[in-house]
C-alpha cells in the first residue's frame, strides 16, 4: 500500500520556482512526472538521474536510477554533479530534500494540482531547461484540449461515481485530490467528495449505500484485480446493474503530465455512458 500511495499521492502542494540564470544542462528529476515532462519539450537529454517507474518514454528506461519512494541516495546524486535538481515534495523523503538543499544545489519543486496547471508546469520548466519555444507550442496545445475536454463534459448531467483506488483495503479519493478533480472536470460527482480525507479507506456497505452509477477501478501495472470482480454481487448497485464498472490505465489518470488528458478524456466518456 506504501508503495501505491507513493505512485498516486496527488496531495495538494506549492509549486517552488528558483532563478536560474543559465539554462540546467544537468537534471536529476526526482520523480516520474518530471522526467516525462522533460522529454515532452525537448529536454530529456538533459536528465542524469532519476527515480524508479520513471519509464515514461521508453528511453526513459536508460537513465540512472538514484532512489525511489524509500528514499534518494544522496551521494550518487552529488555523483552526478547536477546544476538543477528538479523535487517532488510529497514524492521525496522530507529529510532528503533537506540534505540536498543544504548541500546548496538549485532545486525546483514541481506538482501540478489540477491539470488546468501542468501547461503552468510546462512553461516553468521551458524557461529552466531553454526549451521555452517548446514549452509554449506544448502548454497551449494542452490548454487548447482541456478547454474542449470541459466545454464537452463538465456541465452535463452529474454522474455519480466512485473511484476505487485500491482493493484491500478499500480506499477511493477524498475532496482535495488529484482524482476528485478528474471526476468534477468531467461532469461527475465523486460519492466521497464531502470527506475529511483526501484518500478515505471506505466500507463496502458505505459504497453500497452511496449507490454509484460508474465504478472506475485504475489499473495498475496488473496489482489490481478484474475490475469487476469485488463488486458484481451486488446488482443492486446501478454501476453493476448497467455494466458501468470500468477499468482504466492508472498512469494516464494519476501522473501529471500531458498524458493526464488521454486519462482524462477516457474518464469523461467513461462517466458519460451512464448518462
Amino acid at each position: 500500500m506504501r508503495l501505491v500511495i507513493y505512485l498516486f499521492c496527488l496531495c495538494i502542494t506549492a509549486t517552488e520556482v528558483l532563478a536560474q540564470p543559465e539554462p540546467a544542462k544537468r537534471i536529476v528529476a526526482l520523480s516520474p512526472h518530471s522526467v516525462e515532462l522533460l522529454y515532452a519539450i525537448g529536454a530529456g537529454h538533459t536528465i542524469v538521474g532519476t527515480v524508479e517507474f520513471a519509464d515514461t518514454p521508453p528511453e526513459a528506461l536508460n537513465i540512472p536510477r538514484l532512489g525511489n519512494y524509500a528514499g534518494i541516495q544522496i551521494e550518487r546524486v552529488v555523483a552526478a554533479q547536477p546544476d538543477l535538481i528538479i523535487a517532488w515534495r510529497t514524492g521525496n523523503k522530507t529529510e532528503d530534500l533537506t540534505k540536498l538543499e543544504s548541500l546548496g544545489y538549485p532545486m525546483f519543486f514541481t506538482q501540478p494540482e489540477t491539470v488546468s496547471q501542468i501547461p503552468i508546469e510546462v512553461r516553468k520548466l521551458g524557461a529552466l531547461t531553454g526549451y521555452r519555444d517548446n514549452a509554449e507550442a506544448l502548454a497551449e496545445q494542452l490548454t487548447t484540449r482541456y478547454q474542449k475536454l470541459l466545454s464537452t463534459y463538465q456541465n452535463l448531467r452529474p454522474v455519480r461515481v466512485f473511484y476505487q483506488l485500491w482493493h484491500n483495503p478499500i480506499r477511493s479519493v477524498g475532496p482535495g485530490s488529484w482524482v476528485d478533480g478528474l471526476i468534477r472536470d468531467c461532469g461527475g460527482e465523486n460519492i466521497f467528495g464531502n470527506v475529511d480525507n483526501d484518500y478515505p479507506i471506505v466500507a463496502k456497505e458505505t459504497v453500497i449505500s452511496h449507490n454509484p452509477e460508474v465504478i472506475i477501478i485504475p489499473e495498475h501495472s496488473g496489482t489490481q484485480t478484474s475490475p469487476g470482480s469485488l463488486w458484481e454481487r451486488w446488482p443492486e448497485i446501478a454501476a453493476v446493474r448497467n455494466g458501468r464498472v470500468t477499468s482504466l490505465n492508472g498512469d494516464l489518470l494519476h501522473r501529471f503530465t500531458p498524458r493526464a488528458l488521454d486519462g482524462l478524456e477516457q474518464l469523461c466518456q467513461a462517466i458519460d455512458r451512464a448518462r
